[in-house]
């Protein structure tokens, strides 16, 4: 199949969990041997318009830089600006499919491009991000108008869904947040398809120590992991306010953060005022790299969602390493996790639970068969492979019912044309 993929933005521009686990998907289509063409939009000026890549190429359409004030008005670039560069590369080659990310983007692209049929993955409302971030104040001056660019943003991720042929959403949880948002969605359009783990690139470890090692971490100490955005929703504030509690029991406890974002002066500060300095570090941004033997280096991966966990591809990628995950049980952490053991999952989403599981899992021990457990597990539940599989089947489905609409459309327009000259 020739495979036109939509993303807002794409790795390695933007390094969320989305952008990650496309990168992922879309090389093991090309893997299979599917054509793929990615278009996302232009994060900085200094990106190039096109690159070709190992499988793939991608075409960065002109969008307002990071920074600039006008940044925030991007989601019009979609409209107006996406559909001229869809209609040049779909003369230049044709599609079959179209794989879309962004609600904006699916709406620029059937401006363009009407008739050809897309499957939409929902990675998580548009609206409830919005929502989230501006509680939080990531937006600032602008934040009063959280509610008018929350209405007009349901407006359009409504059209995208209805568009839409095939809808996947990567777990039941997100299934019932988007058809609770979005109430006239056909159903019968959504699959369920989870995220994937590269298990090659994420790799199992029996044992911390060689991990540790290349790190220059300590080797007699229990190292606690998360790997998060440094926003909203993702809990750190929780964590690091349970770890008052968790050195009391361990006192050589160490917890790594690693991410980014804008409540970092404020866990800083949080740290400091706990006297935490010793036992909680912000390590940043994780370079791709050396994520892995982070994973490795950790005996327990801390996940302490507050709110709207759509899935946690670190979850998977942690037990592709042989890390434990205990996390907090929203979302669909409870899908992800619930059926490899129960105890992983907290009692809730409070400090002293987190804490609590915390002291449990450390009490317990953490051992190699506990390792290769998780590692099985995440083998033959989330590996990339079967994943692409699943994804492959869905995208030729909906590229064959194109087919036959535009050769039923062929056909009646010859039928008309033999009436008139008839």
């Amino acid at each position: 199949m020739n495979v036109l993929c939509l993303t807002d933005a794409f790795w390695p521009d933007h390094t969320g969990g989305i952008s990650k686990s496309l990168l992922s998907s879309l090389e093991g289509l090309a893997n299979i041997g599917h054509l793929i063409t990615v278009v996302s939009r232009r994060l900085h000026s200094g990106y190039p318009k096109y690159e070709s890549k190992n499988g793939y190429e991608i075409y960065r359409y002109f969008s307002p830089s990071k920074g600039s004030f006008f940044y925030w008005f991007y989601p019009l670039f979609s409209l107006l600006v996406l559909p001229q560069l869809l209609i040049r590369l779909h003369r230049q080659r044709p599609f079959d499919v179209a794989y879309v990310h962004n609600p904006f983007q699916a709406v620029g692209l059937n401006r363009a491009l009407s008739e050809l049929p897309y499957v939409y993955e929902y990675h998580a409302s548009v609206v409830s991000e919005i929502g989230f971030e501006a509680a939080r104040g990531k937006y600032g001056w602008l934040s009063p108008l959280a509610g008018v660019v929350i209405h007009w943003a349901g407006v359009i991720e409504n059209k995208a869904l209805t568009d839409a042929s095939r809808i996947v959403v990567h777990s039941q949880f997100m299934r019932h947040d988007m058809c609770r948002l979005h109430k006239f969605v056909d159903e019968t359009k959504i699959v369920r398809i989870p995220l994937g783990v590269d298990t090659d690139r994420f790799r199992f470890a029996e044992h911390s120590t060689a991990a540790r090692r290349i790190l220059g971490l300590p080797e007699d100490r229990p190292i606690l992991l998360t790997v998060r955005r440094l926003v909203a929703r993702m809990g750190i504030e929780n964590l690091i306010t349970a770890m008052r509690i968790v050195v009391q029991q361990f006192p050589n406890v160490l917890l790594l953060i690693g991410g980014v974002g804008y409540l970092k002066n404020d866990l800083l500060k949080m740290i400091e005022q706990y006297k935490l300095e010793r036992n909680v570090v912000l390590l940043g941004f994780i370079p791709e790299e050396t994520l892995a033997d982070y994973y490795q280096a950790a005996d327990l991966f801390v996940l302490p969602t507050q709110a709207y966990e759509g899935f946690g591809l670190v979850t998977i990628e942690a037990l592709a390493c042989g890390t434990p995950v205990i996390a907090t049980p929203v979302g669909a952490n409870p899908e992800v996790l619930g059926t490899l053991e129960r105890e992983f999952l907290l009692r809730d989403n409070s400090v002293e639970a987190i804490a609590e599981g915390i002291n449990r899992w450390l009490a317990h021990g953490l051992g190699t068969e506990i390792r290769r457990h998780c590692r099985a597990f995440c083998t033959e539940h989330f590996s990339r492979e079967q994943i692409c599989r699943e994804l492959e089947r869905i995208l030729a489905e909906v590229a064959a019912m194109g087919r036959s609409c535009r050769v039923g459309l062929h056909s009646e327009q010859a039928q008309a044309t033999t009436r008139k000259l008839g």
